[in-house]
């Protein structure tokens, strides 16, 4: 079996660090980046099957860098990599519009929803 490849992308080191130790014990190759611009780099170097990214970070939102690795991916493959969104405390604009684009789950999250979540999604 290929073993799928995923992205988080999160500035609060802590939550990237568990979610990323979780998504490695459960067998999946996970890069992590500590804001979109990091990420942005890393969807230029290599072609990820899931990327999980928080919302509110500083210099450029999860919603925009989303939007821009989007526009990224698309120049290079027809597929579209599925997202979900952990944020804390989104405002409600930013909160719809990252519903537009992928999954939206609320921090202080269950781990084991969390990788449910992944599982699906995969």
């Amino acid at each position: 079996m290929d073993t799928k490849k995923i992205l988080v992308i999160d500035d609060d080191g802590l939550v990237r660090k568990s979610v990323q130790n979780l998504l490695c014990k459960a067998g999946y190759n996970v890069t992590s980046a500590s804001d979109a611009f990091k990420a942005i780099d890393e969807i230029k170097r290599q072609d990820f099957d899931l990327i999980v990214s928080d919302i509110r970070m500083p210099g450029k939102n999860g919603v925009e860098g989303i939007r821009e690795i989007r526009g990224i991916v698309k120049q290079h493959t027809p597929k579209d990599i599925p997202i979900i969104f952990i944020t804390g405390y989104a405002d409600a604009s930013e909160e719809l519009k990252a519903d537009l684009l992928g999954e939206v789950i609320l921090k202080p999250f269950d781990l084991d929803q969390l990788l449910i979540t992944v599982r699906e999604y995969l």
